[in-house]
This record gives structure tokens, C-alpha cells and sequence, in this order.
């Protein structure tokens, strides 16, 4: 038995007992899934260690308040994501409550006063949210972007005096800037639903990947906002109500619809609702051979644009339509590959290059299959996965201008050109007016936007960085992808020298993918410039297991910061951080 301070974090999960009723099996199985995808990987990252379990929840203590409130934010953003397409009735959602103080912690258990103000925190808390008191708030400053509710002091159950508390909303988009809304009362703005294959639930990514093309016609017109596909993801499989995804998503429109195909036809259903009351306002079923199914696309694509932004005249539809595939199979493996290549699990990312070389192979004059397969050299780089640097970063570039090539307007294919020619090559110039090229065509895509902001980073304009990070996030404000937007605000931040905010922002895309390493390098130099090494310790050792070979002054030379003096202060503060010289 030992005594000592220590922040303690207490969760619960929230109808446990009606949740277990309804489905014990399935219930059981989402939360050991949640515990092994979320909560342990939080945990470890933040430096918490669960001290007990309790069935429906769990006991945590922390070295220090600061990690203890990241990682309470970033489990409950992590959770509310991996169960958004559960009825909202029936999805597991966590009380957390925090406080700081002396404890006394034994084999399995820990007691003390903190620990019965933190349980009865918890119980104060809503669904989704975190409970902090006084002395947690007093030693950490939380970030700007997670709304905080003052409760006051409050009287809590078998605890003689009050204690102060408050709220902070940790929903989905807490960890983005709260201007970053879609005004849902924008008159041309729509988001675009995965359609649903009910037939084969393996081939989920076909629904999945068919409205790409779409969302990508639709965004290169610029009086019609469209959410990114990477948002509307999360809504796939699951009929939620409509009116909610709109209040999510901030759009006045939806377009929804299912998919079933046999080796020869197509069944295609597709129908256009409004967001304020869920009325349906267009609506059209299509059975064609599969060889048809682009025309599909652009009749869709036609039909919204002419019924919600009438001022778009026809040949500016026709000319945002894209270049298609002639073969099938090969539009079959580039979609496969798609669903495959940023979960960034080694095994998957594999497999996703042999499909894309293999859809190449079946399609030489399809331009995204050149650009994902580009998007793959590219992240073989980054992740450290490449036995030959040099020859992935000229194949990356290689195949992104052979996209160009074979489509001139293909935002994918420009984006990334511009990108890998500013990240692995430096040629800022030629990169800056690629990305300028691809907003002129595409005004309202967000991977361009946030793509593009790493770049300005590298020249030194991490403000602009972050200004165009935030439009990405406001054109996508769910997206599954986030982590190279959090990713992009953490290399702003730690540009413009606010380390603390850039290991706010790099910790967030770590919680959401601990396998990108391209967040782990800032923030660890964030925390070596502001002289915490032993906070750097767990980000320095993911970086090692990606390579144990790595130097500081090795990746400080080869970063793409255009000011020498930036890679050498770089060099220093990955030094500082742990990393070897």
C-alpha cells in the first residue's frame, strides 16, 4: 500500500444494464473492441495505467493532470467515432469524471478522497462527456477548441463540502475549430452517403467507393458545397435519421442509396432529401448493365445539381464530370485498394499495392488508379516502410504526373503531385501552383485544402497552414481521415513556435491513428523545445519501432522545411526530446 498524488480518471458506461439486455453478446463484443482499438492505445499513449475494473467501466490513474485530460478527451472522441453508425439509442457512450489529489493505491484497487470526488464527477457527466473539478481545471489549460461549461459548485453524493466543477463537451467535433460549422442554412450544400450494398456485406467498399466519382463532380462546382466522402463514411450501413446527419454535417441536403450488382447488371437506387424535415425530394431506381454504371453516376450527379443549384448551367456539369475507367475489374481493384490503404496496417497496406498495380495493369489509361497508387509510394516514405526512399519518393511523384497525364483535371492526381513535390523533393513553387491549379477547379474539396497546408508550413507560413486546415475541416467535419488534418495542425503549430497546442493537436491524431507516424515527429520535437523528455518518452518510442535505426540529425536534413535554420532547430529539439543524434 502506497500513498501519493495522482490524477484519477473514473468512466461508466452509460444503460449498461439495458444495453446488456437488449444484446449481451453484442454489447460485450463492441466493448472489448472499443477497449482494445480505443481506450488501451489512449491510455498507453497518455501514460494512464487502469488501476481497476469495474464491468461496466474502469479506474485510471495519471502522472499528470495534462495527460490525464487529453486522454480523456481523446477516448471519448475516439469512442463516439467507432460507434456513430450504432441507433443513437443503442451506442456505447462512456461518463467520465476526473479530479486530482492524494491517494492510496494497493494491488488492484485505489482509494482516498480524490477518488471519491472523481466517481461522483462521473455521475454528474452526461453521455460522451467529461466531468473535471477546480483543482484538474486549475492545473491544465484545456484546449480552446472543447467547449467548457461552468457548473458552479456542486453538491455531490456522501461528500461533506462542495466542490466546483465543469463540463467539457468532448463530441466528435470538439477537437476542431468550433467556427468550422457549415451554416445549415446555406442553400446549395449537400453531403453524400456511401451507398449500401444489403446483398454482400463484404463488398461494402463497392457502395463505399461508387459515390467518390460523384462527391468529385460535384465538388469542382462552386456554387454547390459538398461534404468530403472521408466525413460521410461514418454514416454508411445504418439508416440513421436524416435530419440528425444534416445538423452533423451542417448541410440542407442528402443524397442516400443502396447498390446491388451481379457479375453482368446493376440495380442502382438513389433518392435526394432534405435535411429539415427528412422529406424526400427526388428519387430513382436504375437497373443497367454494369458497364453503365458511370452514365448512372453523371445522371445522378445531373439530377441534384439541377435540383438544388438550378443556377449551375448545364455545361458546367458536364465539364466537372471525370474520366473513367473502361475496364471494370480494374475500377473493382482500385475501390478495393481504397478501402484498404489508410488503416495504415501493415498487412492491408501490402495488399492495397498489389491491387492498385494490378488494376494499373487491367487499365492503363485510368488516372486514379495512377494517383492512389502514387498516395502509396508516398506513405511507404512517410511511414518509414520504404527499403528504398529515394526510388518510392520518385515512383510517388512518377505516378502522380502520369495521373495528371492521362487526366488534366483530376484533383486527386494534382493534389498529391503538388504535395510530394513540396515533401519529398522541396520544389515549393512548382507545388504551390499545382494546389492553386487544383482550388481554382475544385473550390470546395477539402483534401486539397488540407493537403495543401504541410507546404506553407515548410516555407515558414504555419498561419496560413493553419487557415487552410481549418477549411478542410469545415468542408469535412467528420472525416475518418482527420489524423492528417490534426497531423497538419500540429506541423503549423510547432512552425509557428506554440509547441504546447502543437502536442495538443499531434496527441489528437496519435489517439486517432497511432500507426501515422508523420504526427509523432512534430510532436515530439513540440515537447523536446519546451524541455519535457520524459513526456516525449512514449512518442520518441514510436518512432524507434518503426525504425530503430533512425537519427535526429538524419530526419532533421531531410525534412522539407525550406529554412535551413528550421532543420537545424528541428535537429535540436528532436535531440531534446530523446531521439539519438
Amino acid at each position: 500500500m502506497k500513498s501519493k498524488i495522482a490524477a484519477v480518471l473514473i468512466a461508466d458506461i452509460a444503460g449498461y444494464g439495458r444495453l446488456m439486455e437488449a444484446s449481451e453478446r453484442g454489447t460485450h463484443t463492441r466493448l472489448m473492441a472499443l477497449r482494445q482499438s480505443v481506450i488501451d492505445p489512449a491510455l498507453h499513449l497518455h501514460g494512464g495505467r487502469i488501476v481497476k475494473h469495474t464491468g461496466d467501466g474502469f479506474i485510471a490513474i495519471f502522472e499528470t493532470v495534462r495527460k490525464a485530460v487529453l486522454c480523456a478527451i481523446a477516448m471519448q472522441q475516439q469512442i463516439e467515432r467507432k460507434e456513430v453508425n450504432e441507433a443513437a439509442e443503442w451506442r456505447i457512450r462512456f461518463r467520465i469524471g476526473l479530479n486530482v489529489g492524494d491517494i492510496i493505491e494497493e494491488a488492484n484497487d485505489v482509494y482516498g478522497n480524490a477518488v471519491n470526488i472523481a466517481a461522483r464527477l462521473q455521475e454528474l457527466a452526461e453521455p460522451g462527456a467529461v466531468v473535471i473539478s477546480v483543482a484538474v481545471r486549475d492545473q491544465v489549460t484545456i484546449d480552446p477548441t472543447v467547449p467548457v461549461i461552468d457548473l458552479g459548485p456542486v453538491t455531490l453524493k456522501n461528500i461533506e463540502a462542495t466542490v466546483h466543477a465543469f463540463r467539457l463537451a468532448t463530441g466528435i467535433n470538439a477537437s476542431q475549430p468550433r467556427t468550422n460549422r457549415v451554416d445549415p442554412r446555406r442553400a446549395a450544400s449537400i453531403a453524400v452517403l456511401p451507398f449500401r450494398t444489403p446483398e454482400e456485406l463484404e463488398q461494402a467498399y463497392f457502395g463505399e467507393g461508387l459515390v467518390e466519382d460523384i462527391i468529385g463532380a460535384i465538388a469542382g462546382l462552386e456554387d454547390l458545397l459538398v461534404i468530403s466522402r472521408n466525413s460521410t463514411l461514418a454514416y454508411r450501413d445504418r439508416g440513421l435519421d436524416i435530419r440528425r446527419i444534416g445538423d452533423d454535417l451542417g448541410v440542407r441536403y442528402i443524397l442516400s442509396g443502396s447498390v446491388r450488382r451481379s457479375p453482368r447488371f446493376l440495380r442502382v437506387h438513389a433518392e435526394l432529401a432534405t435535411t429539415n424535415d427528412g422529406g424526400v425530394i427526388w428519387a430513382q431506381s436504375f437497373d443497367a448493365e454494369i458497364g453503365d454504371l458511370f452514365k448512372i453516376q453523371d445522371h445522378i450527379t445531373a439530377q441534384i445539381v439541377g435540383m438544388i443549384a438550378p443556377r449551375i448551367r448545364a455545361a458546367e456539369i458536364e465539364r466537372a464530370f471525370l474520366k473513367r475507367p473502361e475496364n471494370m475489374d480494374a475500377y473493382d481493384h482500385f475501390l478495393q485498394a481504397l478501402s484498404l490503404l489508410f488503416r495504415l496496417e501493415r498487412a492491408d497496406f501490402a495488399n492495397a499495392g498489389r491491387l492498385l498495380r494490378r488494376a494499373i495493369a487491367l487499365d492503363d489509361s485510368y488516372a486514379t488508379s495512377y494517383a492512389l497508387a502514387a498516395e502509396w509510394h508516398g506513405l511507404r516514405v512517410g511511414q518509414g516502410w520504404s527499403h528504398d526512399p529515394e526510388g518510392d519518393s520518385r515512383e510517388a511523384v512518377r505516378l502522380a504526373q502520369s495521373a495528371v497525364d492521362r487526366d488534366s483535371r483530376n484533383i486527386r492526381a494534382i493534389t498529391l503531385l503538388a504535395h510530394y513535390k513540396s515533401f519529398l523533393f522541396k520544389d515549393y513553387d512548382g507545388a504551390l501552383t499545382l494546389f492553386k491549379r487544383a482550388l481554382d477547379m475544385s473550390p470546395n474539396n477539402a483534401w486539397t485544402w488540407g493537403l495543401s497546408a504541410p507546404t506553407h508550413s515548410y516555407i515558414g507560413d504555419g498561419h496560413s497552414a493553419i487557415e487552410r486546415t481549418e477549411r478542410a475541416l469545415r468542408l469535412s467535419p467528420r472525416d475518418l481521415l482527420a489524423f492528417y488534418y490534426h497531423t497538419s495542425l500540429c506541423i503549423a503549430h510547432y512552425t509557428v513556435g506554440a509547441y504546447e497546442e502543437a502536442v495538443q493537436w499531434g496527441k489528437i491524431a496519435l489517439s486517432e491513428n497511432p500507426r501515422f507516424t508523420a504526427a509523432a515527429w512534430p510532436t515530439a520535437a513540440a515537447l523536446g523545445a519546451m524541455g519535457k523528455k520524459d513526456a516525449a518518452g512514449d512518442i520518441v518510442q514510436i518512432l524507434l519501432h518503426v525504425n530503430p535505426q533512425i537519427k535526429a540529425s538524419v530526419h532533421a536534413s531531410r525534412y522539407p522545411y525550406r529554412d535551413v535554420s528550421r532543420r537545424r532547430l528541428l535537429e535540436q529539439h528532436l535531440l531534446a526530446a530523446g531521439l539519438p543524434p
